[in-house]
């Protein structure tokens, strides 16, 4: 019951300014919490416009101006505050929407609800998306899967999303966000990602999370496991051992183009991305394989250089070389001459849901509550909120 009293008051302290009854608990539910997505960080100027009528509030005096729904206004960070046009207005500014059915646009794209413009401490602009949960789940699901897969799959996919959302909120609080629109949350599109299928799948499964002995998971996934899912302790050591994210079998993501891949680097580029990353290596003479998971994937490397031997744990070895170069640590190498080619299966980290295992889980028939009891055993969905 503490839980969902910190989220009550969470919920009342986000929306303020803005005059809105206390919500209820009838029922022991939540209303839908608001969130606040940062998607320009540390910009000087934007742009902001909308398809209909919409206003500004100046968040230090409360005045509220409206703008015209034909005009693009240009916002411009100064060292007196925020500049519009020849205004200029307080620290903080709010822009919302006249009408329920119009979106705001910053730099040309749409996004739901409000709009909040600030200086941050090096006085340039932080503009943060403030919406509701599954307003901002629409403009994620197109960046994480295909419209196209069936909709059991993009139901465990909204599923999971929203259990991400709510285990991370305030997790960028110093910056005046709760969540990025990159890689580093999830990758958020804003209006301009939403598509009628996979809103269809966040609206039937709305308010729905995955919880393990009553409180959210680490709902962590990725795109293809290679054949099986990894243990989150082999990948990020200081997560422990959560029972719910155990490594499984999945049979269900082979036949994907995702599933194998190779790729030949050169010694001098592993020794560029190293160096960058402040490890002092010089002239790689080869790279040693030193353990594997129980999933089959690379624990450590042992890189023999010039100026001595270094030990890197395989998660992090990838992360250097790019997540895209080395697409998982589920991988075997041979050294041709100043180059190591590396063979590997599966795309990401490995941990929790595969998402290709997932289509492939509902192309056999199975529904969306299957498909996370798999992946995350031992949890139980909850509806979190109405």
């Amino acid at each position: 019951m503490q839980k969902e009293f910190n989220l009550f008051f969470r919920l009342i302290f986000l929306i303020l300014p803005i005059l809105l009854s206390p919500p209820s608990l009838a029922g022991n539910r939540l209303p839908e919490t608001i969130i606040r997505i940062g998607i320009l960080e540390n910009v000087y100027s934007a742009n902001i416009s909308a398809d209909g009528g919409f206003e500004v509030i100046d968040l230090g005096t409360g005045r509220h101006v409206k703008l015209k729904s034909s005009s693009i206004y240009l916002i411009l960070s100064t060292s007196k505050g925020i500049r519009i046009g020849d205004k200029i207005f307080s620290p903080s500014l709010r822009f919302n929407s006249l009408s329920d059915n119009e979106m705001l646009r910053i730099n040309g794209r749409r996004y739901r609800d409000g709009i909040k413009i600030s200086l941050n401490n090096k006085g340039n602009l932080n503009v943060i998306n403030e919406l509701g949960v599954e307003g901002y789940i629409y403009g994620v699901m197109t960046r994480e899967v295909s419209p196209e897969w069936p909709i059991e799959a993009l139901k465990a996919q909204a599923v999971v999303s929203r259990t991400y959302v709510m285990k991370n909120l305030g997790k960028y609080d110093k910056q005046g966000f709760d969540l990025s629109a990159t890689i580093t949350s999830q990758v958020y599109g804003g209006g301009e990602s939403e598509d009628p299928r996979t809103s269809k799948a966040v609206d039937l499964t709305r308010g729905r999370v995955v919880t393990y002995k009553g409180e959210l998971i680490k709902s962590f996934f990725h795109s293809n496991c290679g054949g099986h899912t990894e243990d989150v302790s082999n990948v990020w050591g200081g997560e422990g051992r959560l029972p719910y994210l155990k490594g499984v079998v999945c049979p269900f993501c082979k036949k994907t183009r995702q599933y194998y891949w190779e790729k030949t680097i050169k010694k001098k580029m592993l020794e560029q991305k190293l160096n960058e990353k402040g490890y002092n290596v010089e002239d790689i003479k080869k790279i040693k394989i030193l353990g594997r998971s129980s999933s089959g994937r690379v624990t450590y490397l042992k890189i023999y250089h010039q100026r001595g031997r270094l030990k890197i744990r395989a998660s992090r070895f990838r992360m250097v070389m790019g997540p895209n170069l080395i697409k998982s640590t589920l991988f075997a190498m041979e050294h041709i001459g100043n180059r190591i080619k590396f063979y590997g299966r599966g795309w990401g980290h490995g941990v929790g849901m595969c998402q290709w295992g997932a289509k492939g889980m509902a192309e056999r028939g199975a529904n969306y509550r299957q498909i996370l009891r798999y992946y995350y055993p031992k949890t139980k969905i909850e509806k979190w909120e109405d």
